[in-house]
C-alpha cells in the first residue's frame, strides 16, 4: 500500500490560526477527493479539533500538521511541543468542552496519540475515503503533492472565503 505525504504545515500557536490549518488541509484534499467529500469534511473538522487542543493545551510556539493519503484513508498528524494535558475523555455530556475524543472515535477509523522521543506529543487520526486507490492515480493523472507551507497568520491580504468552505467560520 502506497502512502502519499501531502505536506507539512507549521502554524503558530494562536487560536486565530486554526482557520489556516483548516484551509491548508482543504487545499490538499479538495483536489483529490472533492471539497464536499465526507472524508474531506470529516478530516477538516477533526483537524480543527486537534489543532485547537494542541494550541490551547500544548506548550511551544508552533504546531506542525502533516497529512497523508493512501488507498483507503486520509491520515492527519498534529504535533505540539507537549507538556500539556494528554488527550482524554471528559464524562460531561452537557459540558462546554470535551467533545474531541468522542468526535474522533465517531468520524475516524482509528485515532490515537504518541509521545515522541523529544518530548513532543503527536495526535493522529485516519478517516476512510472509500476509494480503493489514491484518487487520480488510476486515471493516469499525476497526484499533485503541494510544497510545505508555513502559515503564520500575518497575511497582508485578507483570505477570500469561498462558498465551498468546509467550515462555517471560513465564510
Amino acid at each position: 500500500m502506497s502512502r502519499y505525504h501531502l505536506g507539512r504545515c507549521v502554524i503558530p500557536s494562536a487560536p486565530r490560526n486554526v482557520v489556516n490549518g483548516r484551509r491548508w488541509l482543504l487545499e490538499r484534499l479538495g483536489p483529490l477527493l472533492g471539497d464536499r467529500h465526507s472524508a474531506c469534511e470529516d478530516s477538516v473538522l477533526l483537524l480543527s479539533e486537534a489543532l485547537t487542543n494542541a494550541i490551547v493545551h500544548g506548550l511551544g510556539n508552533v504546531v506542525e500538521v502533516d497529512a497523508f493519503i493512501d488507498e483507503g484513508a486520509v491520515r492527519v498528524e498534529v504535533i505540539d511541543a507537549g507538556g500539556g494535558d494528554l488527550p482524554h475523555l471528559l464524562d460531561d455530556p452537557s459540558g462546554e468542552h470535551g467533545r474531541g475524543v468522542p468526535m474522533m472515535r465517531m468520524l475516524s477509523r482509528a485515532s490515537g496519540f504518541d509521545h515522541l522521543d523529544d518530548g513532543r506529543l503527536r495526535v493522529w487520526f485516519e478517516v476512510p475515503h472509500g476509494g480503493d486507490s489514491v484518487p487520480g492515480q488510476n486515471e493516469g493523472r499525476r497526484v499533485h503533492v503541494p510544497q510545505q507551507a508555513r502559515y503564520d497568520g500575518t497575511h497582508t491580504e485578507p483570505a477570500a472565503p469561498s462558498g465551498d468552505a468546509a467550515h462555517p467560520a471560513d465564510h
